[in-house]
């Protein structure tokens, strides 16, 4: 994408996915115009949106006039920009001063910095570290989200808490490296649902999986910041 029109087309898809992320309804061109300032008429700006739809990065749900990312155009805002945020420095130091407290044995000290990301994040976080134990945090922050009013997606939510043994055993073979998105069909919580996951390797505490589940309509860019900075920290203990 090297064009002018290219590279505005990315900026506008990239609005697309945050306004939705915010508002999770779908996103007109007349929301776009408004709000972003990106110098063309407003028939450019739906002419982009267009293209987007037909390159699949984006849809009409039902007959809304309105957009939202598909599965495809999430892995490709996740390839593009979800790499470019930061955790701020607040965020920064209240997980090193939990990781540091060490007060109440290792039990109480992952439920308490899970429950920590899951107040950050606004989603529910999962665990498992160790010998193998799990730990959940901020389940009510998955049934608060908007989708959880669709009937099968409450149910794969309910589904995706009940199965989290199984589904920590498939990324322990899957996961390798670094932060990872894994989104809807590829997600082994459930298709409808999103997780940003970790591998942890600690010199103290050993090897641990960690992760943020959501809905695919999930924050990345925040999401896969904080994860970065959890396996950074957790790599220097």
């Amino acid at each position: 994408m090297a064009s002018s029109s290219a590279e505005r087309k990315k900026r506008v898809f990239r609005a697309v996915v945050r306004e939705y992320v915010e508002t999770a309804e779908p996103v007109a061109s007349g929301a776009i115009v408004a709000k972003y300032n990106f110098g063309v008429s407003p028939a450019t700006i739906r002419n982009d949106m267009a293209e987007l739809e037909t390159e699949g990065l984006l849809e009409q749900p039902h007959t809304s006039a309105g957009r939202v990312p598909t599965e495809k155009g999430y892995r490709f805002y996740v390839r593009e920009f979800a790499g470019q945020s930061r955790l701020v420095e607040r965020d920064r130091r209240r997980l090193q001063e939990l990781l540091a407290a060490r007060s109440g044995g290792a039990d109480r000290d992952y439920r308490e910095f899970a429950r920590a990301v899951a107040e950050m994040a606004g989603e529910t976080v999962v665990f498992s570290f160790g010998d193998g134990r799990t730990y959940i945090a901020g389940v009510a922050n998955l049934f608060r989200q908007p989708e959880s009013r669709e009937a099968q997606l409450l149910s794969e939510m309910s589904h995706a808490i009940d199965g989290l043994d199984r589904a920590f055993s498939e990324l322990r073979l899957r996961l390798t490296g670094d932060v990872e998105a894994l989104i809807g069909g590829e997600n082994p919580f459930g298709q409808d649902l999103s997780s940003v996951m970790a591998r942890l390797e600690s010199p103290e505490d050993g090897s641990g999986l960690f992760g943020i589940l959501g809905p695919r309509r999930m924050d990345y860019e925040a999401n896969m910041a904080l994860m970065r900075y959890i396996r950074e920290i957790f790599s220097r203990r």
